[in-house]
């Protein structure tokens, strides 16, 4: 080649030496005309096509082609693919034509390019697995038989399937039918929310009433004693003779309870279940009196022990060494309650059959003198008297309230100048009483306020059911002498004015002070308000008045009217015939209830919860069942017709006929007695420090009812086979209660 040879621009672009290639690569693909050298990007994404990708099925032409990815996303977005038939027997697109000729078939294939095939649809591969679906996902593939016979039989299972999911299509739309709605064995909160969504019938809530907590049984059913829970008490000294017990008492800081007995003596017993010795071993005897022990009070440390005895006095005996530090002799006949004030145990109050509240401050400087004993022989073939060689301290009193409870004369007012109702006659004194007691009415009931208002003290006694409040500031006597005034006096039930009077045998103070509890002898507790013990203007009540309004008022000479009780409480299995039957309540603490016990003429505690939140519900059945349920404890009716509703038949002293008395007030007889553990009258208990229950009787015997749900259980319906229920007791919640709960 020369110097003047011009070059083409093919020689130019293409190279001097060709690139050695391979034998077996296919050689490249000569580019085409119309097509550059530089690779076709992929399509843009417009308006247009992505509102044509998007388009549903049902939108196109008729007669439209669908693609395969389209076809996928309708599958998975389809709203109802789960519901509709013909999704299951959807068959995909076919990119072949089938020509049948005769009996041979032959496939044509067609010009048209290959596409992708599509994701299988969620609907043609459910997730639940039953025979139905496996049945149907198995004839939903299409088949090409080459016989006519197979082609009718996939027809003929087609149509069966296709039946077969109609069918069960048809039966989920049809409702199923229902059982008879019916109450929930479950007593609790719970049966309550399911019982008020079902709708009973107001006759089933009147028997079993729903409530926003638990059932009122539930409080009280888990009671029960066993042998090992029996104390028999003998006389001390002489353990052949037995002793009544009279009185008890628990202990403030441990599970101590104290019992006094007829003959002046005193036993601890221990009331913790894995504690030696046993509840039916004594802890610790002794005995500081020679007559019978009627009331025993701890202080709040638990450090002294007083005593109020027979023999007219009260002993303050220091339990760690078990002497006697003061005697308080004052009173002219027996005593019958002692109470350390609250905060304060140098104060103590007594009251007696004499009529007089006592007021003694153990830290007044007193009088030493000896101890006699005098002992008198039954038979009187011997007397002799023995005086102990010991001095003990006399504590004075320095405060008395004589005559609490005697009839007075009061005041007339300008509307009663013309009726002689308010002239009030005393008791008549019984045969063979002593003329110094001829008048008195005996205080056998008292209660001081909680701390912070412990200057106030409440009293009751025998003649008839006024509660008084004292202020203990403004009792003491004066220079003229005159009788002090107490702050107020609660009425009485109207039941009682208007045909006889009973007494009270016992108060009680609920945990948070709110209520206070009378023990009647009408057979009935009653509640009263502890704010409404003086109607109108009370800053003596309030704890958060101001000092000056707080002041005692000296100089008093009308006492206030106090409410009279909001409520009561009866059973058929409670009676208070003797002034020895008592009242006990158990606070709330350690996740237990505050629970109200008494005593019994008919040989059993009872025992009501003291929650007023049953008491809403029991007036809500009343309403949506007029007729009284005696069964169940409904045995009141509606306040409505409480006016005109008869009460059981008490007897009247005052006449030899029996009488009807009509309550005014709200009766509840929804307590729970402590069958089988006693067989006489139970006369006094208490509450031991871990919420056991000890009730004394007269049947010479102490018992401790502990709280335990399977073994109540087991005593109730365990029956009398092989000696189970020998020499115990349990809590009677009624037949069928165990089932339904």
């Amino acid at each position: 080649m020369n110097e003047h040879t011009i070059l083409s621009p093919e020689s130019i672009a293409r190279p001097s030496s060709p690139p050695t290639q391979d034998a077996d690569r296919p050689p490249p693909t000569p580019p085409h005309k119309n097509q550059g050298s530089k690779r076709k990007a992929r399509p843009t994404i417009t308006p247009r096509t992505f509102t044509r990708f998007f388009t549903p099925r049902t939108s196109l032409p008729k007669g439209g082609k669908v693609g395969a990815a389209r076809q996928a996303l309708k599958d998975i977005t389809g709203s109802a693919a789960n519901r509709t038939l013909n999704s299951w027997r959807r068959s995909p697109k076919k990119d072949s034509i089938d020509i049948f000729e005769d009996n041979d078939a032959s496939e044509l294939p067609t010009t048209k390019k290959p596409r992708l095939q599509s994701l299988a649809s969620p609907v043609l591969t459910p997730v639940n697995s039953s025979p139905l679906d496996r049945l149907s996902r198995r004839e939903l593939d299409i088949r090409d038989d080459d016989t006519s016979e197979q082609s009718s039989s996939t027809e003929d299972e087609d149509s069966e399937v296709e039946q077969a999911l109609k069918d069960r299509n048809m039966n989920s739309r049809l409702p199923r039918p229902c059982g008879p709605i019916v109450r929930s064995t479950q007593r609790g909160m719970m049966g309550g929310i399911l019982s008020r969504q079902a709708g009973l019938e107001p006759s089933t809530l009147a028997r079993h009433p729903i409530s926003d907590g638990r059932d009122w049984q539930y409080e009280t059913a888990d009671f029960y004693t066993v042998p090992d829970d029996q104390h028999i008490c003998d006389k001390l000294g002489d353990p052949t003779e037995n002793a009544i017990p009279f009185c008890s008492t628990s202990c403030n800081t441990n599970s101590l309870v104290a019992v006094g007995d007829e003959n002046g003596g005193i036993r601890l017993l221990e009331t913790a279940a894995a504690s030696k010795p046993q509840f039916a071993k004594a802890y610790l005897t002794f005995r500081p009196h020679t007559n019978a022990i009627l009331d025993i009070a701890f202080s709040p440390d638990d450090l002294l022990l007083a005593t109020a005895s027979g023999d007219q006095q009260c002993q303050i005996i220091d339990m760690p060494t078990q002497r006697t530090l003061h005697i308080l002799a004052a009173h002219r006949s027996s005593l019958k309650q002692v109470k350390f004030q609250p905060g304060n145990p140098s104060v103590v109050v007594t009251s007696s059959r004499d009529g007089s509240v006592r007021i003694w401050d153990l830290r007044c400087k007193g009088s030493d003198a000896s101890v006699q004993d005098v002992r008198i022989s039954l038979d009187g073939a011997e007397e002799h008297g023995n005086t102990k060689g010991s001095k003990m301290t006399y504590a004075p009193s320095i405060d008395a309230i004589i005559s609490a409870h005697s009839a007075r004369i009061l005041p007339p007012s300008n509307s009663a100048l013309k009726s002689a109702d308010h002239l009030t006659t005393s008791d008549v004194p019984s045969r063979g009483e002593k003329p110094s007691r001829h008048g008195d009415v005996s205080v056998t009931a008292l209660n001081f306020l909680p701390a912070g208002r412990a200057h106030l003290l409440l009293t009751a006694c025998e003649a008839d059911s006024t509660v008084k409040l004292w202020d203990l500031r403004t009792t003491h006597q004066n220079r003229r002498s005159t009788q002090p005034v107490p702050l107020s006096s609660t009425r009485q039930p109207e039941s009682h004015t208007t045909h006889r009077h009973f007494g009270i045998n016992s108060m009680a103070l609920s945990g948070d002070s709110a209520r206070l509890y009378t023990l009647c002898r009408d057979n009935s507790i009653y509640a009263y308000s502890t704010s409404h013990l003086i109607l109108g203007s009370a800053p003596e009540l309030c704890s958060t008045a101001s000092d000056s309004a707080r002041k005692p008022r000296f100089g008093r000479t009308m006492e206030k009217e106090g409410l009279g009780p909001i409520y009561g409480l009866r059973h058929s299995l409670f009676h208070a015939t003797t002034f020895y039957v008592k009242l006990s309540i158990r606070p709330a603490q350690d996740n237990r209830s505050e629970l109200l016990a008494a005593g019994s003429t008919d040989g059993c505690a009872v025992i009501w919860p003291t929650d007023e939140r049953y008491l809403r519900h029991m007036d809500r059945t009343r309403r949506l069942n007029p007729d009284p349920m005696t069964k169940d404890g409904y045995a009141t009716p509606p306040f409505s017709a409480l006016a005109t509703t008869s009460r059981p038949t008490l007897p009247r002293m005052d006449s030899g006929i029996n009488a009807r008395l009509k309550d005014t007030i709200p009766i509840y007889t929804h307590g729970t007695p402590l069958i089988r553990g006693h067989s006489s009258e139970v006369t006094g208990l208490s509450w031991a420090h871990g919420g056991g229950l000890v009730t004394v009787s007269d049947d010479f015997t102490a018992r401790c009812w502990r709280e335990d749900r399977e073994q109540a259980r087991e005593l109730r319906t365990g029956g009398e086979s092989e000696g189970k229920r020998w020499e115990c007791g349990w809590a009677d919640v009624g037949e069928g209660w165990d089932e339904c709960e």
